[in-house]
């Protein structure tokens, strides 16, 4: 079966200091948003700067030209529509804000001058805050107890790859103004930075909104991130005794990143796992075991290198088990690829995500904008639709068979294990 998905009417444009802007129209909405996506984040990081980029990210809303403190900002966004939102990951920081259509050139001034030119008011404030999220992490000991982070760690061992999002306490508490100074310098230049607007307006008009503002970002010079990095050469088991009621599971094989031949092939293995409660994760552990309320399997990728991963959060009693109906399950890709109906179903599930995104600012700024910051030609959703009903079963045999293999798989648990458990995961990572 073959869909049609059309395009928005939307126009890409560089500006003088080398940013890239994309306009998107949305006929009838009420509402306009804009977004800047930032080559700042935790791969970026050397160990001493750990940490720096979401620091970063918190202290772009204390103050800048027009606006003396957070409050004064805070008021000003909110007096134009949301407040404006921000999130660091990986290899991107990312800002949006919401505000009613006619705010939109306010709304890019405000923008505009917190990126280029923050004040860092009340660092030592914001330092706290940071360092409360922080122990999210940990325990009361000070270990990390945070699955994502230790999992992460493990996989990357040698690469910032591994390195969390958040930092770690004691490069947190040392951070200086001129650190901040110096990382802002290096990675909020417009050469490092792809800004996107959605809004009711023909995109001439809503390039015509934010272009002198947008303007006024120093160019800089652009950044590239360091090689991903070596995977464990051998499967390797990342434990931590922990007193919790469940155990957080989590397995991982390495894969290419988003910008791969292998990217679509991997989001149809995905969607085969785990996309909707009939998909063969929620399937076999879920509706025929009962092994696990929570369980996924996810996707985490840059765009040169991710992470597949299959997880839970179960009983000690049950662990064994899911690592295992997880390693049947991986088998189950190689040895019964979906086919037929069930193939049929993927590639509707793939469609449906796309056009569910299509709906929303925000996924049109995910497919069109965010992805040019690492990709200078992103497949269109028609043409993303096609090469992926395209795969074939034999195709995707073939793929996991390359994927799923032991030598660099790492399993991590964290949570109360008995002793008999403990040696039973080392067996389990011997024979992955």
């Amino acid at each position: 079966m073959s869909f049609c998905i059309e395009n928005p009417h939307l126009k890409q444009v560089t500006l003088s200091n080398q940013l890239t802007l994309v306009a998107i129209e949305r006929p009838q909405a009420q509402t306009a948003l804009l977004s800047f996506d930032v080559r700042a984040g935790s791969r970026y990081e050397s160990p001493e700067d750990h940490g720096l980029s979401h620091f970063l990210e918190h202290m772009v809303f204390q103050g800048c030209p027009g606006c003396p403190s957070a409050q004064a900002l805070n008021l000003k966004a909110e007096g134009m529509g949301a407040a404006i939102d921000a999130s660091t990951s990986r290899d991107v920081t990312h800002f949006e804000h919401l505000v009613i259509p006619e705010c939109l050139s306010g709304s890019a001034e405000l923008l505009a001058s917190m990126l280029r030119d923050p004040a860092f008011n009340e660092i030592e404030s914001e330092r706290q805050i940071i360092l409360e999220e922080a122990l999210d992490e940990l325990d009361e000991n000070g270990r990390c107890i945070d699955a994502e982070t230790l999992s992460r760690r493990a996989f990357w061992p040698h690469s910032p790859m591994g390195q969390s999002v958040i930092g770690n306490r004691k490069r947190i508490a040392a951070f200086s103004v001129e650190d901040l100074r110096r990382y802002h310098r290096a990675h909020y230049g417009a050469k490092n930075m792809v800004a996107t607007i959605v809004g009711p307006f023909e995109p001439d008009r809503l390039i015509e909104q934010v272009q002198l503002h947008f303007e006024t970002i120093p160019s800089g010079e652009r950044v590239i991130p360091e090689p991903a990095g070596e995977n464990p050469m051998h499967p390797t088991l990342e434990r931590v005794e922990d007193q919790r009621s469940q155990c957080d599971c989590r397995l991982l094989y390495p894969t290419p990143g988003r910008n791969s031949e292998s990217a679509l092939g991997i989001t149809l293995l995905r969607l085969c796992l785990d996309d909707g409660l009939a998909a063969r994760l929620p399937k076999r552990l879920g509706n025929e075991l009962g092994l696990a309320y929570d369980q996924w399997a996810s996707w985490d990728v840059d765009a040169d290198a991710g992470a597949f991963e299959l997880g839970a959060e179960l009983s000690p009693k049950k662990l064994i088990q899911f690592i295992e109906e997880s390693h049947a399950l991986l088998r189950g890709l190689k040895e019964d690829p979906p086919r037929g109906e069930e193939l049929e179903r993927i590639y509707f599930r793939a469609r449906w995500a796309i056009q569910a995104a299509l709906d929303t600012a925000e996924g049109l700024t995910a497919i069109y904008g965010s992805p040019l910051l690492y990709e200078p030609n992103p497949k269109t959703p028609q043409e993303r639709l096609e090469a992926l009903q395209a795969i074939s079963s034999e195709e995707l045999s073939a793929l996991a068979s390359e994927l799923f293999v032991p030598d660099h798989s790492v399993l991590c648990v964290v949570g109360p294990t008995s002793k008999m458990v403990r040696k039973q995961l080392e067996s389990v990572v011997q024979v992955i």
